[in-house]
C-alpha cells in the first residue's frame, strides 16, 4: 500500500497523559488505508508503542485521494484503558482479536449481574 503521512498538527495533552496527532493521508494510487496500515506508520513516526496508538477517525471526501485523520497516542497501557471508550479499543484491533475481546467484555458483563 503505498500513501504518504503529513503531519498536520501534534500536541502533548499532559492532563490525560496522551500525544493528539491531526494527519492528512495521501493515497493517489489506491483507497483510503485502513486503521492497522495507519496505526502502523503513525507508531513509527512518533516512535512509539503501536499498541498504544489510537485511530480516532478517518475522513475522506467523496472522490478525494486524501483522508484527513486523528489519532491519540497514549504513555502506558493503563491510562489508555481508562480514557479511550471500549468500542475504539476494539476497533483499533485486528479482525482475528476484535470477537475474541467481545466475547470477553460480554462475558464481565454477565459475570456483574
Amino acid at each position: 500500500m503505498s500513501f504518504k503521512i503529513n503531519i498536520i498538527e501534534s500536541k502533548h495533552n499532559p492532563l490525560v497523559n496522551r500525544r493528539e496527532v491531526h494527519f492528512k493521508v495521501d493515497h493517489p494510487k489506491s483507497g483510503t488505508p485502513n486503521r492497522l496500515e495507519l496505526k502502523k506508520q503513525i507508531a513509527a513516526l512518533e516512535t512509539a508503542d503501536e499498541s498504544l496508538v489510537f485511530i480516532k477517525n478517518i475522513r475522506t471526501s467523496y472522490g478525494s485521494r486524501s483522508a484527513d485523520c486523528k489519532a491519540n497516542i497514549y504513555e502506558d497501557n493503563e491510562t489508555a484503558v481508562r480514557f479511550e471508550p471500549t468500542y475504539m479499543i476494539i476497533r483499533n484491533l485486528p479482525k482475528d482479536q476484535r470477537d475474541e475481546e467481545r466475547k470477553k467484555i460480554r462475558e464481565a458483563k454477565r459475570k456483574k449481574k
